[in-house]
Order: structure tokens, then sequence, then C-alpha cells
């Protein structure tokens, strides 16, 4: 008995002592495994360690082209507005004004690659009037642009010209650009290019535009591509296009109006060279005033102008000028010749100290008609950039008139000074101090 407990007892310990063998096994595999996995945790972070680094050391990454708009589309502009102390003859007035510096606008652009070298865009532009939130009205050739009222130029429009600046869709490919809409007329874009103020501020723009026009309504346009430095520009208007068969009538823009049938018809054209530094234009206007014609008149009074433009850059300085001739003629009358005129104006910018710029021009009219009506234009101006979009102004401008002339400035981008239709006397030198700041966007 005694033997065959100590075989019970013996074959139990055998049986613990290979238990324990297998939970030792256990426990060195369960080590292993623990010692397998923390060596790869370990290894994990410093991987996402290095790579953190990496990511911090990399330069921020440009956000998608058009952030949240489509692609290829765009919204721009200039906010401008500051105040006016200027006197035309009736005593100094202080005004708040909108675009003293230059015109405030509100636009939208898009462009669509089409391949092989084609693109097709379109742009709407609309003046705003910062001072009052209303939208400003801007040359045209034919009756009525944003006046408020029917115009007779389309049958299907309300007359009032909302996005009254620059509105047209086109197609750019290697043999050219052509556009269909209202934009600037080929012999203004070159004016001004060649405008120390960009037609702003203390610009003698406004002796120009009594001989010349700066848009088209209703006009298709071609610009060549740029071959040795040289472009062609070219514009044509159809007018009023109306349904009427007759050049004597009412105005056109009045209510109800037919209007004469060739209103605003006609064409513009400009050749430009670039070479570096230098930049010369020639151009030429050959249009339809607007207005009523009355027999024996047998059509509109029809406006022909030409120019000739020209900027250098010194770097520490840019030189800028302009010349133009225009004349009014109307056939049927005696005499036929209502305005002939020459306006010219030497200008220059000077920068410095990367946020400073000064600006100058000094321009004449010279009236070839009998009754001998000269002005001459003094403009100055300072301008100070906060940033590369942003900048304050001081402007200040007059114009000298004789032999009864009533020429008058412009205050500012919208041409917002006195004329002889406000009450500007004869003879009179009108003046204006333009106070402002002008954010591009």
């Amino acid at each position: 008995m005694a033997t065959a407990a100590g075989g019970v007892h013996a074959d139990a310990a055998s049986d613990l002592l290979r238990e324990v063998a297998a939970q030792k096994a256990r426990l060195e595999q369960l080590e292993k495994k623990l010692e397998a996995v923390t060596k790869e945790a370990a290894a994990a972070k410093e991987t996402a360690r290095v790579a953190q680094e990496k990511v911090a050391a990399a330069p921020a990454a440009a956000p998608a082209e058009g952030g949240l708009l489509p692609k290829g589309f765009s919204i721009y502009g200039i906010a401008d507005a500051g105040m006016e102390y200027g006197d035309y003859g009736q005593g100094n007035k202080l005004r708040v004004q909108s675009g003293l510096g230059s015109a405030s606008r509100l636009g939208f652009k898009g462009e669509r690659d089409l391949g092989s070298e084609m693109t097709a865009y379109f742009q709407l532009e609309a003046g705003v009037s910062f001072d009052n939130g209303q939208n400003t009205g801007h040359s045209s050739n034919i009756s009525n642009p944003g006046q408020g009222t029917a115009s007779s130029s389309a049958p299907n429009t309300t007359g009032v010209a909302i996005f009254s600046r620059n509105t047209f869709v086109g197609l750019k490919s290697k043999i050219g650009d052509v556009r269909f809409g209202r934009d600037y007329a080929p012999i203004y874009s070159i004016t001004s290019a060649s405008d120390p103020f960009t037609i702003g501020g203390a610009t003698a723009f406004r002796l120009w535009s009594s001989a010349a026009l700066s848009r088209f309504d209703n006009g298709v346009y071609y610009a060549s591509p740029k071959l040795g430095g040289f472009r062609v520009n070219t514009a044509y208007s159809a007018g009023m296009e109306n349904n009427s068969n007759a050049n004597v009538g009412l105005a056109s823009g009045a209510t109800n109006s037919i209007g004469p049938k060739d209103e605003g018809k006609g064409y513009s054209a400009s050749l430009t060279y670039e070479n570096g530094p230098l930049f010369l234009g020639t151009g030429y206007l050959n249009y339809l005033k607007t207005g009523a014609v009355t027999a024996p008149a047998t059509e509109n009074t029809r406006r022909t102008s030409w120019n000739l433009a020209a900027t250098y850059d010194l770097k520490v300085a840019k030189l800028y000028g302009q010349f133009l001739s225009g004349k009014d003629e109307q056939a049927g009358t005696s005499p036929s010749v209502s305005l002939d005129r020459q306006v010219y104006w030497l200008g220059v910018a000077v920068p410095f100290g990367g946020v400073h710029t000064v600006r100058g021009v000094y321009g004449h009219l010279n009236d070839k008609m009998s009754t001998d009506r000269d002005s001459t234009h003094l403009g100055v101006g300072y301008e100070y950039a906060l940033d590369k979009q942003t900048d304050l102004y001081a402007y200040y401008a007059q114009v000298s008139n004789k032999n009864g002339g009533q020429n008058s400035l412009c205050s500012g981008g919208t041409c917002q000074g006195y004329d002889k239709d406000t009450n500007l006397p004869a003879n009179f030198t009108p003046k204006s101090l333009m106070l402002g700041g002008r954010y591009r966007f």
C-alpha cells in the first residue's frame, strides 16, 4: 500500500512539474511577443515624430485655385472715397466723394480654357458710388447709358446700366482676341496708359474728353497678337441699333423716341509698340455723336479724332505724354464745323522710399476756332502706400480759362467737377483739393 501511495504522489508531482514548465514556456512566449510589440510601437512613434517634423518644416501649401469660387472666376474692384474742397465759381464747397483717386468699381471675371490655345472669357464691371451706394454712369457713344429711362438701343432693355463700365464676352486664341459688348474705344486705352494719374485724381482727362470718346456700346472688338512689340486694336460700334430709317428726328433716349438711325455708329483703332521701358501708341476715332438732328442737317454731328501717346520708365521716374486732335462736323449745316481743338499733356510719376509716389501733369487745350477759348491744366499729387493694395492720397488740380472758356477739371476718376452746364462761370479757374484713400481687391 505504501508503494502504491508513493507512486500516486510521484505521478502528481510529475504532472505539476510539467504544468509549471508549460506555463513557463507560455510566459516566455508572451514576453517575446510583448517585447516585439513594444519595439514596433516605438518604431511607429519615431516614424510619426519624423513625419511631423517634416510637415512642420515644409512651406504652407497653396490654397486650391479660386478658393471657394469656381476655377477661372474672380471678383475684383476698387473702393475709393475721400473729401474734396473745391471752388467752381459759386464759393468754396466741401464734398464727400467716391472715386477721387480712381473710379470705384465692382467687377466679375471668368475664364475657361478650351484647349488648343483657346480661352473663352467674360467681364461684368459696375461703377459704385461709395458716398451714397448708387451705381455710377460712364460715357457712351449712344444716348442714355444708365439714366434710368428706356433706350431705343434695344427693345428688351430697361435703360438702367448696372454694369456701366465694361461688360463683354470674348474668345482668345493664337490669332487674336475677339469680344462683343461694351468696352473702351482703342483711342482711349492708349490715353489711360499715358496719363500719370491713370484717369483719376488730378488728371487732365476732362480737356481730352471734350474732343474724343472713352467707350463704345454695341461694339465688336479685335486685338491682334503682339508681334515684335507691336499690337493692333480695332473696334466697331453699330450705334443705337433701332428700327428707324431716318436720321432726322428726336434724340434717342427720349420717351417713346425712335431717334436718328445712325446715332453712335462708328469705329476706333490703335497701333501700339512696347519694348522694355518704352511704350508708344497712336489712335483714331470716327463716330456720330448723340443728340437730335434738325433739318437742314442730314445726320448727327460726326466727331473725328486722332492721338499720340508715349511713356518711358526711367525706374527713378516715369515720363508720360499725350497729344490729341479732334473735330466735330455736321453734314448739311453751314458752317459745318462746330469744334476744332488740340489737347496735350506732359506728366511724371516719381516713386521713392518704397511707399511714396509724387505725380504731376501739365496740360493745355488749344481752341482752333475763332473763339480761341484756350485752357491750361495743372495737377499734382502725393500717394502713400500702406501696402500693395491700399494707399492714401492728396491731389490738387486747377484749370485756367480765357476768352469766355468754361472748361473744368475732373475731380477724380469719375470727373465730378462742375462744368459749364452746372454753373461754372466763363473765364473762371476751377480748383480742387482731394484727400482720400483707395483699396484695391
